[in-house]
């Protein structure tokens, strides 16, 4: 951690705070995060920690689920939460004056979940389940995540599934609570117009109940599938395609330069597969890349909605922009407006208290270095077409990449991913 407006500590119980003082601010952004994800749980509880992340809402003993939501909207919190693979964070953004209540209530919530109403929110996330079944993109993206971590718990839905959820009972779930919500897992970060001593020593009271605990030990061992090409048959207006290799970790040395490829090859209205699949041909809508960067490990996707007679063009354009990226350099205009793009959208998103708190909060939960603004600004200054074409060369070769297919019908479309 090189940020110097960053201060961390560590409490005498073992728990960690971050505070970032920002005099211009006019709000706090406070996250709670839980060092604790889908890729920590056991197959049999796949969805576990999506389920304690909405349980955290129904109740503690001094509360109910309604007073909970009451004494958020008592102070005008703008409160959430979210589970990934590597994380659960209980987040809310609001004024000052109330950091001290805001506190109590994010520590109560965590602390002391009762567990009220399980059987039903189980059948909540049943529900967010089969909305999910009516997402085909969504659909897509999952059989690949399968695809790339077969056989790795990187590979299974965050949600997990109605089977394993409603598997899940008040033993289960309080055995889980008390294994994973310890200081070893749990930090507390507050961005925006704070005081850090006073902060830290709000947390220390009000979080004094976290016990102490072991961290998990996370290393990904993706086994390669017998299959590359995953088709789902499912009637819709589009066929939906993701395509996609293991990519680099979030702290990787090399994450400024794959940014910079994911930015060139799909990342924005001026990129390749933008220009090539949408503008010049009008193949599709919707057309995309990105990476997704884990603590030890990454994937590099990319997404295109199409129709069921225009896909095959379409994933044979995105062949060809992929290949061609390892054949030929990027071209200076491309390296400087990819350059420009990066920096503008990662450094403009800082004047965001809540971006100030999720960017620490993923930093510890991933490893990286957080660095300064003119340090990011550096790193991508030094990105070069060289770097941009190793890593294309390394990590988007055709013949080792996998596909899922979601449509109405099953089509050959992984030949398009064969060495040229």
């Amino acid at each position: 951690m090189t940020d110097p407006n960053v201060r961390q500590s560590k409490l005498k119980s073992g728990l960690r705070v971050f505070s970032e003082p920002l005099d211009e601010a006019t709000s706090i952004s406070l996250g709670v995060w839980i060092r604790a994800g889908s890729r920590d749980e056991r197959p049999e509880v796949a969805g576990i920690s999506h389920l304690m992340e909405h349980m955290l809402f129904k109740g503690t003993p001094e509360m109910n689920a309604l007073q909970v939501a009451e004494a958020f909207e008592s102070i005008g919190a703008q409160e959430n939460a979210a589970t990934g693979e590597e994380y659960t964070v209980l987040y809310a953004r609001f004024l000052p004056e109330n950091l001290e209540r805001a506190l109590e209530i994010m520590a109560d919530m965590v602390q002391n979940p009762t567990m009220a109403d399980l059987e039903r929110e189980r059948e909540v996330i049943v529900e967010e389940i089969r909305m999910y079944e009516d997402r085909p993109d969504q659909m897509a993206d999952e059989h690949l995540s399968s695809l790339i971590f077969h056989n790795d718990s990187l590979g299974r839905p965050i949600i997990g599934s109605a089977e394993t959820v409603r598997g899940v009972d008040h033993d289960t779930l309080t055995g889980f609570h008390e294994a994973t919500y310890n200081t070893a897992n749990v930090f507390v970060i507050g961005a925006g117009k704070l005081d850090s001593d006073e902060f830290e020593r709000m947390v220390s009271e009000k979080f004094a109940e976290v016990p102490a605990g072991e961290p998990f030990v996370r290393e990904a061992r993706p086994e390669v599938p017998s299959e590359r090409f995953f088709y789902r048959e499912k009637e819709s207006e589009q066929y939906h395609v993701s395509i996609g290799s293991l990519g680099i970790p979030s702290g990787s040395d090399d994450r400024f330069a794959m940014a910079s490829l994911n930015n060139v090859l799909g990342g924005g209205m001026s990129s390749r597969l933008f220009q090539e699949v949408r503008e010049k041909r009008g193949l599709a809508y919707a057309v995309f890349s990105y990476h997704q960067g884990y603590s030890d490990t990454g994937a590099s996707k990319m997404y295109v909605g199409s129709t069921t007679g225009n896909v095959e063009e379409a994933v044979k354009v995105i062949a060809e922009q992929v290949h061609a990226l390892q054949e030929t350099k990027v071209t200076d205009e491309e390296l400087e407006r990819t350059k420009q793009q990066l920096k503008s959208s990662t450094l403009l998103a800082l004047e965001s208290t809540a971006a100030r708190m999720n960017r620490i909060g993923r930093s510890v939960i991933n490893g990286s270095e957080l660095l300064t603004p003119d340090e990011i600004s550096a790193e991508i200054e030094a990105v070069t077409a060289d770097d941009i074409q190793r890593l294309a060369k390394k990590h988007l070769k055709l013949e080792n990449m996998y596909l899922a297919a979601v449509g109405p019908k099953e089509l050959d479309l992984g030949r398009y991913l064969s060495k040229n």
